[in-house]
């Protein structure tokens, strides 16, 4: 994690703002920085959000983009050993990580975590739209309404790839939603 990368933004904050043009200005800023240190596309760019790898795939001249999902199905999962599987675990596909197709990988890494997975079929979108959730909460309020009726009873936690979407979902689902990596990560602790 490069220190001079600090405060630097993939630019879809300012697309969902309606500044289409800063987006750009901001995204290829944090592009060229990173094509800098991937050394011509020899070193992949992995990001742990999946709006941020969507947005930033969609700009030119960019280093290949690898979002968290499908690095800890293909890199981390088969060198880990699972020893304190969950017996369930709820699972949120969020809007980027649909486009991106990334289902697959998440469901993977969430069934070697757990016995069983719920997929919230219910939520295609949590309405949290960015940062929206917090100005306007009614949005994910409607958009969550219904997750609760996905979740098993022996479920407890939940994960989704965008913090803002397991932020609304937390607050509307009745169980915690937290990161893929977070999950992976206490069920192979020694």
């Amino acid at each position: 994690m490069p220190d001079h990368l600090n405060g630097r933004c993939c630019g879809q904050p300012f697309v969902s703002k309606g500044f289409p043009q800063e987006g750009e200005r901001v995204g290829n800023q944090l592009v060229k920085a990173l094509s800098n240190l991937s050394g011509e596309d020899a070193l992949p760019v992995l990001t742990d959000a999946s709006t941020c790898a969507k947005h930033l795939a969609d700009l030119p001249g960019t280093a290949t983009i690898v979002d968290s999902a499908q690095f800890l199905a293909d890199t981390l999962l088969p060198r880990l050993t699972i020893t304190n599987p969950l017996p369930a675990l709820a699972v949120h596909h969020n809007c980027s990580a649909q486009r991106l197709k990334e289902q697959p990988a998440t469901e993977a890494v969430a069934r070697a975590c757990a016995t069983a997975i719920a997929v919230l079929s219910s939520v295609t979108c949590c309405g949290y739209a960015g940062d929206k959730g917090l100005f306007t909460p009614e949005l994910n309020k409607h958009a969550t309404r219904f997750a609760k009726n996905d979740i098993p009873p022996d479920c407890r936690i939940g994960i989704s790839t965008v913090s803002t979407c397991a932020s609304g979902l937390s607050e509307h689902a009745g169980i915690p939603f937290v990161a893929l990596a977070s999950i992976l990560e206490y069920v192979s602790r020694p």
